[in-house]
């Protein structure tokens, strides 16, 4: 036996297919792809070829992979692609001409970038993002994660939902990735109890949690309970005093044989937190400032508490430097962290988690830092695992009771459900009870049939749990409320013609399913099973 590291990334983002550009819409999407799911599956796949023994697993959600493997933003990102080559040659052209060596060299240094990304996706990839991630998880190096379909926020949906998003969701991984999902990223980590025999139902074996939801005190007043059928007989396993329980062990959940990961705190820290994280170093590149013509980022962070206009020039030298420093630091807290656990007798698991997008979007240098970290432990250790393969090898012992509650604001569910949301929890409780009429569908009809999977796909849309995320945090709230109504408005049309359409109702059918048209084996079936959610 020996110790392991499993690092985990969630890929999420809002369906935004055709739903605007810039600054809220699809260009969240090509934004992703550009600064970091090129980059990192060409580290990836380069530190395969090269025999590096990394492991790692990565959360795609069903709503990216659909986005990803869409043709029409294909087609609109490669657009994307070539306007960010045309605005790193302008500023090639511009700053030459200027005499501005610095800057100068630094759009050279994007223009060659841009290119390279570019390349990749059309040569390397074949502009098939979601078929390269498929391929490392075929080869073992990538344990892929499944999702709710639109990362709904299940312990507020009603318990048909939850059954409705779990198996679109994983239907959807697996028709994409072509791999059995085993683990799930539960949408804003949220749990509530009852929720482990549901992911058991549907071949689930892990989920990642906040560490304080292993805490002995209740993060949330109201408890949700979901009633599930069970699928078997649970493992036999301890139960763990609250004041025993260690990051560094998966447990068994409640009576079921699903396990339950926590993120180590320090550790993640060390990367996402605002007061010490790695990407807030003065020498990283800054990236909330950008050129006035262009868009293009040239400057570095210099100092947090340094207004945009005090910004130095970025030097990718000087970051690349503290690349290597942050990786060295992060492996040797790693080992440290190991080391100095009081309880030995069994090897440990330490698991940090991240967002995917915070590698070479938001960090423009966290892809190399990422390498670096997963070049150093493949080749002196601890071994990076994926998280299925460590639980195969180390089934869970004992189990644990956890609380309710999330990653979000004081760890419970208000971040989605407040005084600006509750309209749309209100208004997604009303649709689910009509989505019930549709279970009555008359199959023989074969426009009513399209119509009844459309309303399906739209009331999964209108269940994001994005929606009262960008609400709350007022990050594009307008935007969001835009998107939850015009979702709510075409489920209603969809279902209205599922239940009286005529011939004269295809047209205005064709309009819906081009504009949202992910997740094509949708169906009423879907809400068609589990119980109603008891408070």
């Amino acid at each position: 036996m020996s110790d392991a590291f499993a690092i985990v990334l969630h890929s999420h983002l809002p369906y935004a297919r055709g739903a605007g550009r810039w600054p809220h819409g699809e260009e969240w999407v090509h934004e992703a792809i550009l600064g970091t799911y090129l980059p990192l599956l060409g580290l990836l796949h380069d530190m395969r070829d090269q025999g590096i023994a990394y492991r790692m697993t990565i959360g795609l959600t069903p709503t990216l992979l659909e986005q990803l493997a869409d043709a029409d933003i294909d087609h609109r990102f490669v657009e994307y692609c070539d306007d960010q080559i045309r605005r790193a040659e302008q500023d090639v052209r511009r700053f030459g001409g200027d005499g501005d060596t610095g800057r100068g060299a630094l759009a050279m240094f994007y223009l060659s970038l841009f290119r390279a990304h570019r390349d990749a996706y059309i040569k390397r990839f074949a502009r098939d993002v979601v078929g390269a991630f498929a391929d490392l998880a075929r080869t073992g190096y990538v344990e892929i994660l499944t999702s709710g379909a639109t990362h709904g926020y299940l312990p507020l949906l009603d318990t048909p939902s939850v059954h409705a998003q779990l198996a679109v969701g994983t239907r959807t991984t697996r028709r994409r990735i072509g791999v059995e999902p085993r683990g799930i990223w539960l949408p804003e980590c949220a749990y509530a109890p009852g929720l482990e025999e549901i992911l058991e139902l549907f071949g689930l074996t892990h989920f990642f949690i906040d560490p304080a939801l292993l805490g002995s005190e209740r993060l949330v007043g109201q408890t949700h309970r979901f009633e599930a059928r069970r699928s078997g007989p649970g493992i036999a396993a301890p139960i763990v005093d609250h004041d025993k329980v260690d990051v560094l062990r998966p447990y068994l959940v409640r009576d079921s044989s699903v396990a339950a990961v926590a993120r180590h705190d320090k550790v993640s820290g060390q990367v996402w937190s605002a007061m010490m994280g790695y990407p807030g170093d003065a020498a990283y590149r800054e990236f909330h400032r950008k050129d006035d013509t262009t868009g293009l980022r040239y400057w570095r962070v210099t100092d947090v508490n340094v207004g945009l206009g005090g910004k130095a020039l970025y030097s990718p030298g000087e970051a690349a430097e503290r690349v290597r420093s942050h990786a060295d630091h992060f492996v040797q807290l790693i080992r440290e962290t190991l080391a100095a656990r009081k309880d030995r007798s069994r090897s440990a698991l330490l698991t940090v988690t991240f967002d995917a997008e915070l590698f070479g979007h938001w960090w423009f240098e966290g892809v190399d830092w990422l390498g670096r970290i997963l070049r150093e432990l493949a080749a002196n250790g601890p071994r990076p695992v994926t998280v299925d393969e460590w639980l195969r090898e180390q089934p869970p012992r004992e189990r644990a009771e956890l609380q309710e509650g999330s990653w979000g604001k004081n760890n419970d569910h208000s971040t989605w459900v407040n005084d600006r949301t509750e309209w749309m929890w209100r208004e997604l409780a009303k649709m689910s009870v009509e989505m019930s009429a549709l279970r009555a569908v008359n199959v023989g009809d074969a426009l009513r049939e399209r119509a009844a999977r459309q309303a399906a796909r739209e009331l999964l849309l209108a269940q994001s749990s994005d929606w009262p995320f960008l609400v709350t945090t007022g990050q594009a709230a307008d935007y969001a409320v835009e998107r939850f109504r015009v979702h709510a408005m075409r489920f209603r049309r969809a279902l209205d013609i599922a239940l009286r359409g005529k011939a004269d109702d295809e047209v205005e059918l064709i309009s819906l399913e081009r504009a949202d048209n992910p997740f094509p084996d949708a169906s009423p079936s879907d809400f068609a099973i589990g119980a109603a959610v008891t408070v």
